[in-house]
């Protein structure tokens, strides 16, 4: 645990730093997995935990602007998204970062971002404690997260791929991210997830 809470630490002073000590440890592919599908179902427990176990559907209004807000009263709908859409951003960002002269390896993208999902399931724990007890500040919490969030993914990406220059990182990742999203919302439309096509499991 200590451990853990150090890397954290040193993560947000230093995070390229941090990235060449994760990448050090040369986890194997099959570890890897274990660790992202684990941490994918935490991730996906939390999202749609408070949906599920109390209000039971998503504010109406809300679906209607952002359809993918439906994943959140389906937990295992939802897992695999996380789980998927993680291992195909690392497959886009290793092999559009080698496409513009990145040097990376697969296994030390997947490390580094399986590393930032445990970080974002730490702070989404946070947070929604934070929205039982004083919702305007998990409300402000939440925002500083994304923002952080973002900043560490830019170190670890250009740490990956070994760039030497944030912007590099940054057009990158607006690109593959884009890319996903896109994809993302096409799956929810022909699934027909926002019409109930998925029970709620």
């Amino acid at each position: 645990m200590n451990a853990a809470m150090d890397l954290a630490i040193e993560t947000l002073r230093d995070p390229r730093t941090a990235a060449q000590r994760i990448m050090a440890w040369n986890l194997d592919r099959q570890t890897l997995y274990s660790a992202l599908f684990a941490i994918a179902a935490i991730n996906a427990f939390l999202a749609s935990g408070p949906i599920v176990l109390f209000d039971g559907t998503v504010d109406p209004a809300a679906q209607a602007a952002v359809p993918m807000l439906a994943l959140l009263e389906r937990p295992f709908a939802l897992f695999a998204i996380i789980a998927g859409g993680l291992l195909v951003t690392v497959h886009g960002l290793v092999w559009a970062g080698r496409a513009i002269g990145g040097q990376g390896e697969f296994t030390d993208m997947l490390a580094l971002l399986t590393w930032l999902q445990a970080l974002r399931a730490a702070a989404q724990a946070l947070v929604l404690v934070l929205s039982l007890i004083a919702p305007s500040v998990a409300g402000l919490v939440a925002l500083v997260v994304a923002v952080v969030a973002f900043w560490l993914l830019l170190h670890f990406v250009s740490a990956a791929l070994r760039f030497d220059s944030l912007f590099r990182a940054f057009g990158l990742l607006i690109a593959v991210l884009a890319g996903l999203f896109i994809g993302m919302m096409l799956i929810v439309t022909l699934t027909g997830v926002t019409a109930g096509g998925l029970g709620n499991v």
